[in-house]
C-alpha cells in the first residue's frame, strides 16, 4: 500500500511539474517580442548591451583592486651565510624575515585613492547606461513614428483609391477628362512608393533597436503602442542643472577623479617621511647553540628631485581634474538649455497642430472628397486637400519624434527621468 501511495504521489508531482513547464512556456509565448513600450526595451538593454556590461565589469575590477590597495607588501626572506677560518672552521647562517610598514597614513591614502577610482568607474558605468537609454528612447521614437506613418499612408491609399474610382465614374459619365483619371492613378501610385520608403525607414529603426539590444538585425519587435508622455510643466534649467550635479555619470566620475587626485597628492607629500622595516629570525652557528637576530631599518628620503617631481605631477593632475569637472558642467549647462528650448518649441508646435491644423485639414479633406465623389468640385482641389491632411499628420509625427529626442537628451544629462 505504501508503495502504491508513493507511486501516486510521484505521478502527481510529475503532472504538476509538466503543468508548470507548460504554463511557463505559455506565459513566455504570451509575452511576445519586446518593443511594445520603450520601458521593455530599456530593461532588455540594461541586461544585454555589451558596452554597459563591459562598464560594469570595469567597476567590478576596480572594486577588486581596491580591496588590496591598502595591504602591506609581501615580506622578504633573507639568508646570510658567513664562514670564518680562524684557528678552525666557524660559520654562521642568518635566516631573516622582514616586513616594511608604511607610516604616516600612507596605506590609508592608497586605499582612499583606490576607492575613488571605484567611484569613478561607477560614474562611467552610469554614463554608459544613460547614453544607452537615450539611444534606445530616440530609436524607439523613430520606430513608433514610421509605424504610425505607415498607418497614415494606408489611410491615404484608401482615399486615393476612392478618388480614382470617383474620377473613373465621372469620366465614364462624360463629366471628366482622361487627364484627371491619369492624375488620380498617379496619386495612388505615389502612396505605394511612399509606403515602400516608410517600410524601409521602419526596418532601419528596428535594426538600430536590435543592435542596441545586442540582438540580430532581423529579430522580431512588437508593434509600438505609445510614446512616453511629455511633462505638462517643464522645469527651469537651474533645477535641471542641480539634478545633473548629483545624477550625471560623467560629473560623478570627474568628482571621483578629483578625490583620487587629492589622495595621491597627499600621498606624494608623505613620501618625504621614512618607512620602517622590521625583521628577525634564527642564527645557526657551527658548534654553538642556535641564536636569534632582530633588525629595524628606516628608509632615507634623499631623492629630493624625484619627490618634488612627483608632488608637482600630482598637483597638476588635481588641477586638471578640477578643470575637467568645470568643463563638463559648462557643457551640460549649455546642452540642457538647448534641449529644454527645443522641447518647449516642439511641444508648442504639437499643441498647435492638434488644436488647429489637424481639425482644419481633416474637415477640408472630408468636405472636398465628398463633393468630388458627388460630381462637384475640382480634382486638383481634392488632391491638394489630401496632401494637406497627409502632410499635417506626418508633421505631427516628426514633432513627436523631436519631443522624444529632446526629452531623452535631457534625461541623459540629468541621469534620470524628467
Amino acid at each position: 500500500m505504501a508503495t502504491r501511495r508513493n507511486r501516486h504521489a510521484a505521478g502527481r508531482l510529475l503532472l504538476a511539474a509538466a503543468a508548470l513547464i507548460v504554463s511557463s512556456g505559455a506565459a513566455r509565448a504570451a509575452e511576445g517580442p519586446p518593443g511594445a513600450t520603450v520601458e521593455s526595451l530599456l530593461a532588455l538593454g540594461e541586461r544585454l548591451n555589451p558596452a554597459v556590461r563591459a562598464a560594469g565589469l570595469d567597476t567590478t575590477a576596480a572594486a577588486a583592486q581596491a580591496e588590496a590597495a591598502g595591504a602591506l607588501d609581501d615580506p622578504v626572506l633573507t639568508e646570510n651565510y658567513q664562514n670564518y677560518h680562524s684557528g678552525g672552521l666557524f660559520s654562521m647562517n642568518f635566516i631573516t624575515i622582514s616586513q616594511t610598514f608604511p607610516l604616516w597614513g600612507k596605506r590609508d591614502l592608497r586605499h582612499r585613492a583606490a576607492l575613488s577610482e571605484v567611484d569613478a568607474a561607477r560614474g562611467r558605468e552610469r554614463a554608459a547606461q544613460d547614453e544607452l537609454d537615450a539611444q534606445i528612447k530616440i530609436a524607439f521614437a523613430r520606430y513608433y513614428a514610421f509605424t504610425r506613418a505607415l498607418v497614415v499612408n494606408r489611410q491615404i491609399q484608401t482615399l486615393a483609391r476612392k478618388m480614382r474610382q470617383a474620377t473613373m465614374v465621372r469620366y465614364g459619365q462624360g463629366d471628366g477628362a482622361q487627364s484627371g483619371v491619369i492624375q488620380a492613378q498617379e496619386e495612388e501610385t505615389n502612396t505605394v512608393i511612399e509606403a515602400s520608403r516608410l517600410e524601409a525607414e521602419r526596418e532601419s529603426a528596428a535594426a538600430q533597436l536590435n543592435a542596441l539590444l545586442a540582438r540580430p538585425p532581423g529579430a522580431p519587435l512588437a508593434e509600438p503602442m505609445r510614446l512616453r508622455p511629455i511633462p505638462a510643466v517643464l522645469p527651469r534649467v537651474e533645477s535641471l542643472l542641480d539634478r545633473a550635479r548629483s545624477g550625471n555619470g560623467a560629473v560623478h566620475a570627474n568628482s571621483a577623479a578629483i578625490d583620487e587626485a587629492e589622495s595621491r597628492r597627499r600621498l606624494a607629500e608623505r613620501a618625504w617621511y621614512p618607512d620602517v622595516t622590521v625583521g628577525g629570525g634564527p642564527v645557526v652557528q657551527t658548534n654553538a647553540p642556535t641564536g636569534f637576530s632582530a633588525m629595524v631599518s628606516l628608509s632615507i628620503p634623499v631623492q629630493f628631485g624625484a619627490k618634488r617631481a612627483e608632488e608637482d605631477a600630482q598637483t597638476a593632475r588635481l588641477d586638471a581634474a578640477e578643470r575637467r569637472l568645470d568643463g563638463t558642467m559648462a557643457t551640460i549647462q549649455a546642452a540642457l538649455a538647448e534641449a529644454l528650448a527645443r522641447l518647449k518649441a516642439a511641444r508648442d508646435v504639437e499643441s498647435f497642430l492638434r488644436r488647429q491644423r489637424m481639425p482644419q485639414a481633416d474637415a477640408l479633406s472630408r468636405t472636398t472628397l465628398a463633393s468630388y465623389s458627388q460630381g462637384r468640385g475640382d480634382l486638383a482641389a481634392a488632391i491638394a486637400a489630401e496632401h494637406q491632411m497627409h502632410d499635417t499628420e506626418l508633421e505631427l509625427l516628426r514633432t513627436e519624434t523631436d519631443e522624444q529626442t529632446e526629452l531623452a537628451t535631457i534625461e541623459r544629462l540629468i541621469g534620470g527621468d524628467l
